[in-house]
């Protein structure tokens, strides 16, 4: 979790860390492979929820509001109001873009519920 809210993540990214975290889970239930148990069976034994990218998303969300808060340069290139040309070919993803195209909205009430 170490500066996770500094990560662009895609979705080979967030496949890789519900993996890890449900490797995770049968690591410390001890359920080995050839056991052949559901994810959802692990979370019920466990009596947990998939938080992990809940918890990154959510560390996330607090970066960005603090950083846009600011008047500062990380501020500027975060909603892009730099001036010049922009470089050829695909532009790289950027957090705020990823954070746009998930539901910021959705998390916020998570955050309440909680």
């Amino acid at each position: 979790m170490y500066v996770t809210e500094a990560w662009t993540l895609r979705k080979v990214d967030i496949r890789r860390l519900e993996s890890f975290e449900m490797c995770t889970w049968r690591r410390l239930m001890k359920i080995s492979w050839t056991e052949h148990r559901s994810n959802q069976d692990v979370l019920d034994i466990v009596d947990e929820n998939r938080s992990l990218m809940n918890t990154i998303q959510q560390r996330q969300k607090h970066w960005l509001d603090h950083v846009l808060r600011s008047d500062i340069l990380l501020c500027t290139v975060l909603e892009g109001r730099m001036e010049g040309t922009r470089t050829r070919g695909r532009q790289s993803a950027i957090m705020i873009d990823w954070m746009k195209s998930n539901d910021v909205e959705s998390l916020t009430y998570k955050e309440k519920s909680l």
